[in-house]
Parts: C-alpha cells; sequence; structure tokens
C-alpha cells in the first residue's frame, strides 16, 4: 500500500484496490464521495503553489474529521479527492447534513489560508446499490455527480442518476457541434429587447446565443451551456457574443444610427483570468465602440464566490464606462446587504419574482419594497419573465418600468431584430 507524499491520503490505484475489494461485501451498504475545489488552480496561480499545498493537506485533514465513517480516502490527482464511506444505518438526511457540514469548514478553513476568497467545493455522490458495480464504474459515476454540482451554491452535492449519464451524453453530442460552429463562426446571437412599459419603446437588449446542429436544428442555451461551463469552453463563447456585438454596434453606427446598449452575460469563470478587464476593453477599443453601449450581465451566484477579486474586476469595468448589471437577482442567493457593496448599474429581478408576487399579497409587497428600495438607491430596475399585461400592470405598478419577456418579444434572429427595432 502506498500513500500520496503531500496528503497522506491512499494513491488512487491503492485507493482502486481497496475500495473495490470493501464494496463486494453484499452486506454492508457504501457510498463513493467524489470533491474537488472549485477554480484550484486560482489559488495556485495568485497565492503560489506552496499555498496551494497547505489547502490540499488541511482539505485532506478535514476530510477524516467532518466525515465520519470514512474508510479509505485518496487524492487522485490536483485537487480530486476521492472516498469510500459506510452508510450502514445512517439515514439520507444525515449524510447530506455531514457533506454539508464538511463543505462549511473546508470552505472556512480554506478563506484563512487564502485571504477572504471562499471557492465552492464540488461534491458528488454514488450510492453503491448494485454490488456487482466494478470500482471504477461507481468512481466514473460519483465523477459525474460531482461535475454536475459545479456552480450550484444553494445544495450540498449532487447524487448520481442515470438521468445525469444522460446529461453527460448530451455534452460528448454538444462539444463537437459548438467546436465546429466556433471554428466556422456560425455560433448565432439572437437578441431579445427591453422594452419601457411606459412609453412601449425599445431602450435596450440581451445577446443571447444558439447553436445549430448539422440537421439545421437550433439547439437552446439550456442544451449547451452547463457542457460549455464544465468544460471551460464558455470563455470562448462568452467572448464570441461580445465580438458580435461589438461588430453590430460598430455598424449601426457607421449607418448614423444611434445605438441601443446591449448586454451579454459573462461567466464567472472569466474572473479568475488576470487579464480580463483588459481583454474586454481591447475588444470594445478594436471596434471603436463606446463602452456605455455594452452592458455586463454578472449572475448574482457569482458575487458569493471570490467576491472581493470578482467586485474589484467589476469596478475597473464601470470606471472604463461599461454598465454593469446583477443578472437573475433572488433566484436564490439574493442578499440586500450584497446589493449595498456591489459597483453595479442595474439589476434584473428574476422571473420567479414576477411569478410569485401575483399568487399571493405578502409576495407582492416583498417585491413592491424590493423594488422601491432599489429606485432610492438610484439603481435601474428590469423585471424579467413577464408574459402577460396583469403581470406588466403589477410591475408597473410596483416602480418598475423596464420589461424583458415574452409579451413583447422572445429573442429573435439579429436581422428580425433590426427590422422590427432599429431603423436601418
Amino acid at each position: 500500500m502506498q500513500n500520496d507524499s503531500l496528503t497522506g491520503l491512499l494513491t488512487f490505484e491503492d485507493f482502486l484496490s481497496m475500495a473495490g475489494a470493501a464494496i463486494c461485501d453484499k452486506s454492508k451498504a457504501y457510498m463513493i464521495v467524489a470533491a474537488d475545489i472549485s477554480d484550484f488552480h486560482f489559488i495556485n496561480i495568485n497565492y503560489g503553489y506552496d499555498t496551494g499545498d497547505d489547502v490540499l493537506r488541511d482539505s485532506a485533514e478535514f476530510i477524516g474529521m467532518y466525515l465520519p465513517n470514512t474508510l479509505f480516502a485518496s487524492r487522485s490527482h490536483s485537487d480530486h479527492f476521492l472516498l469510500l464511506v459506510s452508510i450502514e444505518n445512517v439515514s439520507y438526511e444525515r449524510v447530506m447534513n455531514e457533506v454539508q457540514r464538511l463543505k462549511e469548514r473546508l470552505k472556512e478553513n480554506i478563506s484563512k489560508r487564502v485571504g477572504g476568497i471562499s471557492p465552492n467545493i464540488n461534491v458528488g455522490i454514488y450510492f453503491v446499490e448494485d454490488k456487482e458495480t466494478n470500482i471504477i464504474a461507481a468512481v466514473d459515476k460519483a465523477n459525474v455527480a460531482r461535475r454536475t454540482s459545479k456552480g450550484n451554491y444553494n445544495i450540498p452535492c449532487v447524487v448520481y442518476s442515470e438521468h445525469l449519464m444522460d446529461i453527460k451524453e448530451n455534452s460528448a453530442k454538444i462539444l463537437p457541434i459548438f467546436d465546429d460552429s466556433f471554428r466556422k463562426e456560425s455560433i448565432r446571437v439572437y437578441l431579445q429587447p427591453k422594452i419601457s412599459s411606459e412609453t412601449k419603446k425599445i431602450i435596450g437588449a440581451e445577446a443571447l446565443s444558439r447553436l445549430v446542429d448539422d440537421a439545421g436544428n437550433v439547439i437552446p442555451p439550456a442544451k449547451f451551456i452547463a457542457a460549455l461551463e464544465k468544460t471551460g469552453k464558455i470563455v470562448e463563447l462568452d467572448f464570441y457574443v461580445l465580438s458580435f456585438i461589438c461588430k453590430l454596434i460598430r455598424k449601426w453606427m457607421d449607418k448614423g444610427i444611434e445605438p441601443i446598449t446591449i448586454s451579454f452575460n459573462l461567466s464567472r469563470m472569466h474572473f479568475y483570468s488576470p487579464t480580463l478587464v483588459e481583454d474586454i476593453i481591447k475588444l470594445a477599443e478594436e471596434y471603436n465602440v463606446p463602452p456605455e453601449y455594452i452592458e455586463i450581465e454578472v449572475t448574482e451566484s457569482v458575487f458569493f464566490e471570490a467576491q472581493e477579486m470578482i467586485v474589484r474586476k467589476v469596478s475597473e469595468l464601470r470606471e472604463y464606462g461599461f454598465k454593469v448589471s446583477v443578472d437573475d437577482f433572488g433566484s436564490g442567493y439574493s442578499s440586500l446587504s450584497l446589493i449595498g457593496v456591489l459597483p453595479v448599474d442595474v439589476v434584473k429581478l428574476d422571473k420567479s419574482f414576477v411569478k410569485e408576487s401575483l399568487k399571493s399579497p405578502r409576495s407582492g409587497d416583498l417585491m413592491k419594497g424590493l423594488i422601491r428600495i432599489l429606485n432610492e438607491i438610484q439603481l435601474e430596475i428590469v423585471c424579467e419573465g413577464v408574459e402577460t399585461p396583469e403581470e406588466e400592470k403589477m410591475v408597473n405598478e410596483y416602480g418598475c418600468s423596464e420589461i424583458q419577456g415574452y409579451l413583447y418579444d422572445k429573442p429573435i434572429p439579429t436581422d428580425e431584430f433590426e427590422t422590427k427595432y432599429i431603423k436601418t
């Protein structure tokens, strides 16, 4: 038996051997736990490899301390850990609680090591139900669940199911389509208008991407965004969309048309690039596009990870002149105290606010109060997902006049958008 020289945990090969022998015991119940530290490379690059090694050693120690009944543990590679845990006579609820406790302790300790940054711990679990399961297949299933957990901050872990394997297979199909479309510059960019409910005129738009397969079928974001995020290719897509926006605005300006502000989504992965701010500025300058016509949308959950670093970069982008918005505010992580410190211009209220406000007076009062506070601190507010005149009337009465939703239009191809909304 050999141990990892850095952490003292089992080597991957020995873990497979010992865990594989254990799960053959048909009289006992086990689970495989796969975990990694989100964006661990950022710690190595910005704090040094010695600090990164300290984090890994601490993590190995915490695993044994805070996850009871761990039989074998391994650092399979880099910041990836595998555990075989006995769950004999242990409830599902207790498993989830113990995993959550481990995650919280790990995040707290990492934060102390690296100056306040608190990366998420991605955890996947496979409950070994079939005693004939090969250990390699069991580890693969735990890792499928782990990868699915990335970016999901409000659950302790993801438990493997056959549905996740379907998602994995879908990713395997999507990535070649994306690579081919990116190379051919055939990714489609759709625009969804933002409308003033008071004037009924367009005041902006959001850029959204679509892939097209060889048969000409349009693939919506729900089918490919997760796959691109897990492989890091989302960075390529975001800059593709930004480049498209810059070209489009430049075209309008060259024709003497006053541009509208167009927003695009910036993935959390971008913020770990040391040249993010410079790269965005360089692209705008390449097309000679005034930054006020570009709005950078950052999902609110992004600010809960490495907040200090992300706030700094967002501030630099705003100082240059770009607009910045918090997207999907209210989708699960919201905090008014967060809004108080974020350097943003726009808050986009998640569509769930609109839907829930019509269901009960209390939900309506909550939304009304939130809009009032945002107006008082002079933030621009956009209500997303408005689909009916009743919803529009309600949010307008509450104090929000900027609407994005199917009531006015769905995301449409750029040429169709120009025909309907831009006098070319």
